[in-house]
């Protein structure tokens, strides 16, 4: 069932001018400089309404004030509360009519589906659209000055740039400008250059720089590119840490040549490596297909590396980047070599850890998994043939 996103950036525009209307009536003496939408949450299962919090001059003065008084001074800490909406004073919890209309929203993307993630997208991006009507309507009635603007404020911070115009983009958050050129400056390069300059901030970031937290995909994105970079560092040829975002992001990258088959094998068996090194070699394996790897070593491998190992495929995990097609068989063959892992396995695939989400072309694999001996297999293949809305 389609959202009504109409009625949800009427509804959301009119919650954000009630909110600022509410501050103008009851603090007539302070500036009111912007408000935002923000606390933005999905998990699947239940959509909460956002808040709305408005900023004024003077409460961001005073909390900066406090913030100070108990940490000493910081530089640049009132632009980084200025748009902090659970830091500042004026917030506005959502109505129960409002958290009443995201319960429909929910019941109307499917809990679990395969289409959740883009129903849910179409949800978050109503609320830019709401922040510009809603900004539009407040300047026209003289309520707050020309310079006010309002935004919808998500983590990751994706949602900002659509509430703006470019100018106010500038004007009020000019590290998504500063963004938007360092992404264009690579873009531009070679692509060893690309990977030579992204590689040490994907696998062990120092979290600096206009682009942090997206070293990672722009890596991925580079495709059999970067494969030999981190190949390098999977075998702790390069760098002195990050063998556990390497294996990851071969993973994600899915391409499986006899380096990168070697690193992860030799990594999965170092027994010198950490554990969690091991385990994400492991788990990367499985996921280029070469789990007959890990099931040759079941008797000498750690147990904590052969569950996570073997278990990676049918994880949320599977879904980032490119994928193999779902496959049992890697399971059912580790739970018959190591019947005693099964309690393992069924903690490590507990209903809620997070499944991988069901191709259409992946159901009659799921479907024959139902009549497993084993009922960790029976629990995954049942609940992942529910999320994506295909009878069992």
């Amino acid at each position: 069932m389609a959202i009504d996103t109409q009625t949800l950036v009427t509804t959301a525009a009119a919650q954000l001018i009630d909110a600022v209307r509410s501050v103008r009536k009851e603090y007539l003496g302070e500036t009111i400089y912007g408000a935002m939408f923000h606390e933005f949450y999905g998990d699947g299962t239940v959509i909460y309404w956002p808040m709305v919090t408005v900023g004024t001059e003077e409460t961001l003065a005073e909390v900066v004030a406090d913030y100070t008084a108990r940490s000493g001074p910081e530089e640049g800490l009132a632009d980084s509360l200025r748009w902090s909406g659970p830091d500042l004073t004026h917030g506005f919890e959502p109505t129960s009519v409002l958290q009443e209309l995201a319960d429909t929203v929910q019941a109307s993307t499917g809990a679990g589906s395969t289409q959740w993630e883009r129903q849910y997208d179409r949800w978050l991006r109503c609320f830019p659209k709401a922040a510009k009507l809603a900004m539009k309507q407040l300047v026209a009635e003289g309520i707050v000055s020309k310079s006010f603007v309002a935004i919808a404020a998500d983590e990751a911070g994706e949602l900002i740039p659509l509430s703006l115009t470019k100018a106010q983009l500038v004007a009020h958050f000019p590290e998504y400008d500063e963004a938007e050129r360092e992404r264009r400056r690579l873009a531009a390069l070679p692509v060893e250059g690309r990977v030579a300059e992204l590689l040490p901030e994907a696998v062990a970031p120092r979290y600096q720089g206009p682009l942090i937290g997206e070293h990672e995909s722009l890596l991925v994105g580079c495709g059999a590119a970067a494969v030999p970079a981190l190949v390098s560092v999977v075998r702790h040829e390069t760098l002195a840490r990050g063998d556990v975002v390497a294996a990851r992001l071969l993973a994600e990258i899915n391409i499986d040549t006899p380096d990168v088959i070697d690193a992860l094998d030799g990594l999965m068996r170092a027994k010198k490596a950490q554990l969690n090194s091991r385990a994400w070699a492991a788990g990367a394996l499985a996921r280029l297909g070469r789990s007959d790897l890990i099931l040759t070593r079941i008797a000498e491998l750690p147990s904590d590396v052969v569950v996570r190992g073997i278990a990676d495929p049918f994880s949320s995990f599977r879904d980032r980047g490119a994928h193999r097609a779902l496959d049992y068989e890697p399971l059912e063959h580790a739970l018959a070599a190591r019947p005693e892992l099964e309690p393992a396995f069924a903690e490590e695939l507990r209903p809620g850890s997070g499944y991988c989400a069901l191709a259409p072309d992946e159901t009659p694999t799921a479907r024959a998994a139902l009549a497993s001996r084993w009922e960790v297999v029976r629990v995954h293949a049942r609940a992942v043939l529910e999320d994506a809305g295909v009878p069992a």
